[in-house]
């Protein structure tokens, strides 16, 4: 009686201890994922993430800013900010700013004219009060025309207009080479020949200072190009108060995926809140308490009032790190999207992009702790609106003229024409994808690819370009003609295409790297059309079950193909490392110029451009692929899914029935096991027989066959991809019995020791 009294007490503690740390890990993350104020490991309290609201359209009908009655003895600081305008000198578009949207925002003389409005506001109110513009990186790169053939040398003309005076690296300041950035900032001679109208460009410093915290060299550790980490500037008052106000450059340590490995390999960069915690501390050191973090790092609010993102990430490591940290303002960007919230007691903002919204950020600094009064900072974001919806907002006149001088350079280059289009009507890009994430501009870019590089004598099978390549919808004019500046401002990096070696296996591996990160990065494809669907795994819940060629035939794992990528997706871009060190076949040439050039080449052949029919990427649920007999996986003894090249059904050219591969085993070869309702029941009623066939069939993948020969009538109903938690419920039911098992063996070790 003792022996098995503790037996079963034993049994059932394990049992319930295993319960327990299921249930408590379900608890915490869902408790932490609503009140983000949960114990952090160390004892520190992560601070509470709240939205701010933004309801109003202007800074003149707020009504929440500070009563500055209340701090007449305090000096008045407004921090107007931006970030990724990517040269967008004439860009437009809807910017949706809490749960409004504004149509026509944007151009960098709209937004001059905003930044100017919002301080005249300011300074009614406070005329004692300093403003401060700042930018939180990208401000070049990815392009117009009007820009990008100047080297975005104009975009840094309109940043000198608008008085920008601190900024801080974004990831396509990296696009060619941080040197190339650093002499446009500071309006050096080109150290290479571009065009012409390029070369004759004026070049003038911008009077930004660019300042970056944690990219260091790898061969000294030292901030590259004498940038500094950090900048103090002094504000002196009309009547005679002093305080000082320190600002930290922030770059993402995600830049390795985001340039090319030449642009980056000379650099590391640090972590962001480790550095924010080192430099925040030096500056409190100077005296220095009121701090704002330029940081490229993204972050969004979303409708439903939730703010997430790595810069919030980085705010609450922050607060473990130094829980008496004094940030007051994070300027995010790099994730384009609107965000206006507080996490503990920073203020974190982020303005959409390309000039359609802009920061205002307002607070009283005490000037004997050089810090700002309590809860005085209010933040907002604000949209740059068109002259039709603010007409008492001016369009500043002198960013105008820097922008036609700008148009009026690049018209001979832009204006040509370069092709023909089908039907008038824009060609739409990445803003308007299916919910497949396929867009019509970016198959047609993968196309011309595919196209140039057979042209190039370099046949290749397929093509694949990571999306963010792909920066604007292909304009086409109403007579139905394409320009070289349509076409530019949909490819304008200038990457260099090259056709490498892969196996059917990379290919798959690709593809599924689609399905990480939430899809933050996905890409176009020639050549091949694939399927995908759900698979039991919160980090990658889509899986790629079949693929096949452009003759219909299915891939084959073992076969060598050879597929176009650009060399930013070769060095690991956007994640995608099954494109690393792949074998180089030959190289093509531009991205830019393919492109261009298919569009002319497609036309003189009598071939006018036409969107693609996005059919190249297939969700189907499991349920769908096997009502249509439309999959032939394999499964392995971890339930990872793999393609297989199986039986086709002549008639349909599709797989047959699904099989489950069993692995070879000591002494047991692979077996095949067909999928039918009767094998599945088989199963099911040798699931205690260790002897069984099905030994390597766990209940998981035995219950989710039951289901998939369970088809109702809607199974053939387009379907949008679900989640669940019916696999949590098995795995806690196998991880408890494992539990309940080691109970028993440990007791009987015992008893044979005793």
């Amino acid at each position: 009686m003792k022996h098995n009294g503790s037996k079963y007490t034993l049994l059932l503690g394990t049992t319930l201890l295993g319960l327990y740390f299921q249930a408590s890990g379900v608890h915490a993350a869902t408790t932490d994922s609503v009140t983000n104020n949960q114990q952090s490991v160390n004892g520190n309290v992560t601070p509470m993430v709240q939205t701010n609201k933004d309801e109003a359209s202007t800074p003149q009908t707020t009504t929440d800013w500070s009563d500055p009655a209340k701090y007449q003895q305090d000096i008045p600081v407004q921090i107007l900010g931006i970030n990724d305008l990517h040269g967008g000198l004439e860009t437009t578009g809807s910017a949706t700013i809490g749960n409004k949207t504004y149509n026509n925002t944007g151009t960098a003389a709209r937004l001059a004219g905003h930044l100017d409005a919002a301080e005249e506001s300011f300074k009614a109110a406070n005329p004692t009060g300093t403003t401060i513009r700042v930018e939180a990186g990208d401000m070049v790169g990815a392009s117009p025309a009007n820009s990008a053939l100047l080297q975005d040398e104009s975009t840094m003309h309109a940043l000198k207009a608008m008085d920008f005076k601190v900024g801080t690296l974004g990831n396509h300041e990296f696009d060619e080479g941080l040197a190339e950035y650093m002499r446009i900032v500071n309006g050096g001679q080109p150290t290479k020949q571009y065009n012409e109208a390029e070369m004759v460009y004026p070049h003038v410093n911008s009077g930004i200072n660019i300042i970056t915290a944690n990219v260091v060299q790898k061969s000294d550790g030292q901030i590259p190009f004498g940038m500094q980490p950090y900048l103090i500037k002094e504000i002196h008052t009309s009547d005679g108060k002093v305080a000082k106000i320190g600002f930290i450059g922030i770059e993402t340590t995600s830049l390795p995926i985001l340039t090319l490995y030449d642009n980056y390999k000379d650099y590391d960069v640090l972590d962001e809140a480790t550095t924010i915690a080192k430099y925040d501390k030096i500056l409190r050191n100077k005296g220095v308490n009121a701090i704002v973090v330029l940081a490229h790092t993204g972050v969004a609010t979303d409708k439903d009032g939730n703010t997430k993102g790595n810069a919030v990430d980085i705010i609450k490591k922050l607060y473990q790190i130094d829980p008496e940290n004094s940030v007051d303002l994070y300027v995010a960007g790099h994730s384009h999207q609107y965000a206006n919230a507080t996490v503990g007691s920073v203020k974190l903002v982020q303005a959409i992009y390309t000039g359609k919204a802009y920061d205002d950020v307002i607070g009283y600094i005490d000037p004997s702790t050089n810090d700002f009064a309590k809860n005085s900072i209010v933040s907002h974001v604000f949209p740059v609106l068109s002259a039709e919806d603010a007409p008492n907002v001016k369009t500043d006149a002198n960013v105008t003229a820097i922008v036609q001088d700008a148009d009026r350079r690049v018209a001979p280059i832009i204006n040509k024409k370069i092709g023909e289009a089908a039907k008038a009507g824009d060609i739409l890009g990445r803003l308007h994808n299916t919910p497949t994430r396929e867009n019509a501009a970016g198959e047609l870019v993968v196309d011309g690819q595919l196209y140039a590089a057979k042209k190039a004598g370099l046949p290749a099978d397929f093509a694949m370009t990571n999306t963010g390549g792909v920066r604007a919808d292909l304009h086409v004019n109403e007579d139905r003609s394409i320009t070289w500046g349509s076409a530019q401002a949909v490819q304008p990096f200038g990457n260099i295409l090259r056709v490498v070696q892969m196996t059917g296996s990379q290919i798959v591996d690709a593809l599924n790297q689609q399905y990480d990160e939430d899809q933050a990065y996905y890409l176009q494809v020639a050549g091949l059309h694939y399927t995908y669907t759900d698979q039991n795994d919160p980090n990658q819940p889509y899986k790629v079950v079949k693929v096949y060629d452009q003759n219909n035939q299915p891939l084959d794992l073992n076969k060598n193909y050879n597929v176009v990528i650009n060399d930013f997706l070769a060095g690991g871009g956007d994640g995608f490392s099954a494109f690393k060190n792949t074998k180089v076949v030959g190289i093509i040439g531009q991205d830019t110029d393919a492109f261009i050039n298919y569009i002319t080449d497609m036309t003189n052949e009598g071939k006018l451009i036409t969107a693609p029919v996005m059919n190249r990427k297939i969700y189907m649920t499991a349920e769908q692929l096997v009502s249509e007999d439309a999959v032939n996986s394999s499964v392995d003894n971890n339930q990872d899914a793999t393609l297989v090249t199986g039986t086709t059904n002549k008639e349909m050219d599709q797989p047959t029935t699904p099989t489950v591969v069993l692995p070879t085993t000591a002494g047991q070869p692979a077996k095949v096991i067909q999928l039918t309702t009767q094998t599945v029941a088989k199963a099911n009623a040798n699931r205690a027989d260790v002897n069984s066939q099905f030994v390597n069939l766990t209940p998981m993948m035995l219950d989710k066959a039951s289901v998939t020969h369970q088809t109702t009538d809607d199974s053939k109903q387009a379907m949008l991809p679900q989640t669940g938690d019916d696999d949590d419920l098995t795995w806690l039911l196998l991880g408890t019995s494992l539990m309940s098992a080691i109970g028993l063996t440990i007791i009987n070790r015992k008893r044979k020791q005793a």
